[in-house]
Parts: C-alpha cells; structure tokens; sequence
C-alpha cells in the first residue's frame, strides 16, 4: 500500500502545481483586463480636470485611452469566450481538492493503522473522481512533464528517464521532466 500511497502523493502535488500555474496566469489577465477597464477613464477624467475640457493635451489622453479602451474590449470580450472565469475557478478548486488528496495520502504513509486500507480506499476513490476531472480540462504533455518536474524537485526523487533529481523548476531537456 505504501508505493500506491506514494504515487498518488507525488501525482497529486504534481496536478496542484499545474493548477496553481493556470490560476496564477487567468488572474494575472483577469486582474489586467479589470486595470484597463478603470485606469482608462480615470486617466482621461483626471486629464480633463489637470489640463481643462478645451486642452490640447486632453485630446492626446482620449486618443491614447480610445486606443487601450479597444484593446480592453477585445480582451474582455475574449476572456467571456473563452470562459476565463470559469476556468480560474475551476483551477482554484482542483488546487483545492488535489492538495488534499495530496495530504491525505501523506498521512497515510505515515501512520499505519488497522484500517489503513479503508482509509486508502477512500483516498484512491477521491484522487479518481478528482482525476476524471481533471483530465477533461485538457491537460497538455507540457503540463504533465512541467507537473512531474515539479514533484521529482519537491521530493527529491531521480526523474525515470533522465536519472537526475531537478534543483530548479526551469525546463531542462529530457521528456520525462523538461521540455515545457
């Protein structure tokens, strides 16, 4: 049980990772598109009130801000589309589930009890639903080898292809834990 145990641990910190690593980027966009949406007409009112209604420097800040005003629609209209709120909750909630699959599976590497195995069944049952999950939202072979680089640093465990235990999450060359 213990080498089941382990894998499913290493494989759920793995996922938590390629989660984080969506959410973290969809908030970034989602926070630049909300930027965008206010900064846009507080430069222009601010301007109006530095400069004057009837200033020629007013004209420059409403060109400027029609411009990132465009720009700002088009990614908002494409964060909509492509359901970017959606997908950042989704990814917070597999970060969320995963980390405890994750912990429950730690736990029970360590303790050993009479009724480990139904604990373990229990675990696996959770980490199964979570995976089904999981791998309807597209997981890229990227993902998957950035996920097992990340797990292979974190517990300090030789990569199974290029025998090298990773010091850092920047991708190196081998397609079991780079390339990404």
């Amino acid at each position: 049980m213990s080498d089941l145990c382990w894998e499913k641990e290493f494989q759920a910190y793995g996922t938590i990772r390629i989660f984080e690593k969506r959410a973290k980027r969809l908030q970034t966009l989602r926070t630049w598109i909300t930027f965008m949406g206010v900064v846009t007409p507080l430069v222009v009112g601010g301007a109006a009130l530095a400069f004057g209604a009837d200033s020629k420097v007013l004209s420059v800040f409403i060109s400027a801000a029609a411009i990132v005003g465009l720009v700002q629609l088009v990614l908002s209209t494409w964060s909509i589309v492509a359901r970017w709120d959606e997908r950042y909750e989704y990814a917070v909630e597999s970060v969320r589930d995963n980390t405890k699959i994750y912990n429950d599976f730690k736990r029970l590497n360590a303790e050993d009890t009479p009724d480990n195995d139904a604990k373990v069944k229990i675990a696996l049952e959770a980490y199964q639903r979570r995976e089904f999950s999981d791998i309807s939202k597209n997981l890229t072979d990227k993902e998957k080898r950035f996920a097992a680089r990340e797990s292979y640093k974190y517990f300090k465990k030789k990569c199974h292809i290029c025998n090298e235990i990773p010091k850092s999450s920047k991708p190196g060359k081998c397609e079991g834990c780079g390339k990404f």
